[in-house]
């Protein structure tokens, strides 16, 4: 019973004088239970409890657009300097090359920013933060096409933000695709190099690579600049 009275907080310790009061008078076992009772609320109730609580129902949709966010900020990080290459390359050899040939070269660095999921469905933000995108019938790890479909929508990606904002298991592209994103362990981005080193030939990414050759040779139908 000592134990219990060093342990009590604050607002229990008017409880302890009670305790006191009322065991001169061999009530111990009552107001011992009222006292348990006491404690239990003033942990669920406390202000503390109740703020942080008040955080975790806010802080899932946060912690997910920080995790697009990331995923933008690393992404870009690596396909900007390719595109300024790339762009280098082509004003220097734009009289020998065809139309198409340009479209593929800048075509590249979105084509790799699309396929940031390919992995077992981790980008590299959803590694480090911990998500993954998974079938949302199987709840297995989403096909590479999958995660290709998922990410074709990322056109318009303020619009996904939003989205993402709102609900962010599913955003449009994950509509499109039949997927969904859940919480998964972290991990290094180490293992994106790890997984790398298994990947295989599959038809997914014959389908892959004819849909997204499509997809880009519209996009400068949508938006003529490109050409």
């Amino acid at each position: 019973m000592n134990k219990q009275y060093y342990t009590c907080t604050n607002t229990y310790k008017r409880v302890q004088t009670e305790i006191k009061y009322i065991e001169n008078k061999g009530h111990i076992s009552f107001i011992l239970l009222l006292a348990n009772i006491r404690m239990e609320e003033t942990e669920y109730k406390g202000i503390l409890h109740k703020e942080v609580n008040k955080l975790a129902g806010i802080s899932p949709r946060f912690h997910r657009i920080s995790s697009m966010l990331l995923d933008h900020f690393i992404m870009c990080f690596l396909i900007v300097p390719l595109g300024i290459l790339i762009f280098i390359v082509v004003a220097q050899f734009e009289q020998n090359l065809s139309k198409l040939s340009g479209i593929g070269l800048f075509s590249i660095p979105m084509f790799i920013y699309i396929n940031k999921d390919l992995l077992r469905g981790k980008s590299p933000a959803k590694r480090i933060m911990g998500y993954q995108i998974v079938d949302i019938k199987t709840n297995q790890p989403a096909s590479e096409f999958q995660c290709f479909i998922r990410n074709l929508t990322l056109i318009g990606w303020p619009i996904e933000v939003i989205v993402g904002l709102i609900n962010p298991q599913r955003r449009i592209g994950d509509f499109l695709a039949n997927t969904k994103v859940i919480i998964s362990d972290k991990e290094k981005l180490k293992s994106i190099w790890h997984d790398l080193k298994k990947v295989e030939l599959k038809a997914n990414f014959i389908g892959i690579l004819i849909v997204g050759g499509l997809y880009f040779y519209g996009l400068t139908w949508v938006f003529p600049g490109m050409n």
